[in-house]
């Protein structure tokens, strides 16, 4: 089933193909007005009506349209979760030593995204739990979860020179951004797997 864009009611057909070069654009028989107009739309006209948060191209985009790369959508959603996390570290590392020049250390933020590469790779336990089947079990990940906040904490503290608690308040602000955009993410990711 299909929504009109305008109004939301659900619809059994957008168009008819009259022939492989014309399309035939139906009506809505609740409101009136075409069903989906954007169906004969360039790409870049839905995408800036997407920016402009016009609901008709977000009802076009969840309902009407097949998406059929969605690894591609979950890739760039983590890449941008984790730009995120290691921007916000390295802001807030350079705003503290904005504040406390005298504890400012010299390291470089290539030092300080090696440290946070290096010290997140203990998100690999996360394949050990994929192989033994226990990926949902609350205290394994849990388990793991401290695990990678210590790799984190100790990489990132060996380069910045801060103390353990500067140090976990700035890599738990850090990740309560991650976890808020790929949960967002996440969100998305699942609204576009059900159209």
């Amino acid at each position: 089933m299909y929504r009109c864009v305008n109004c939301g009611a659900e619809i059994e057909e957008l168009y008819r193909r009259y022939s492989p070069n014309v399309l035939k654009l139906l009506k809505c028989e609740t409101c009136g007005f075409l069903a989906d107009k954007y169906i004969e739309y360039d790409s870049v006209i839905i995408l800036v009506d997407l920016i402009l948060l016009k609901r008709q191209a977000y009802r076009h985009l969840l309902y009407n349209c097949e998406i059929k790369h969605y690894w591609k959508l979950a890739i760039i959603f983590t890449v941008f979760a984790l730009i995120s996390f290691v921007f916000t570290v390295i802001f807030l590392t350079k705003f503290k030593w904005y504040f406390y020049p005298n504890n400012a250390n010299t390291c470089s933020v290539i030092h300080l995204m090696k440290a946070l590469v290096i010290g997140g790779s203990g998100i690999l336990l996360g394949l050990l739990e994929i192989t033994w089947g226990h990926i949902f079990l609350t205290p394994h990940y849990l388990l793991i979860l401290g695990y990678i906040i210590l790799c984190l904490l100790t990489a990132y503290s060996v380069v910045t020179n801060n103390e353990k608690l500067e140090s976990l308040i700035i890599l738990g602000i850090g990740m309560v951004v991650y976890k808020c955009i790929s949960n967002y993410s996440f969100t998305i990711f699942k609204v576009l797997e059900l159209v």
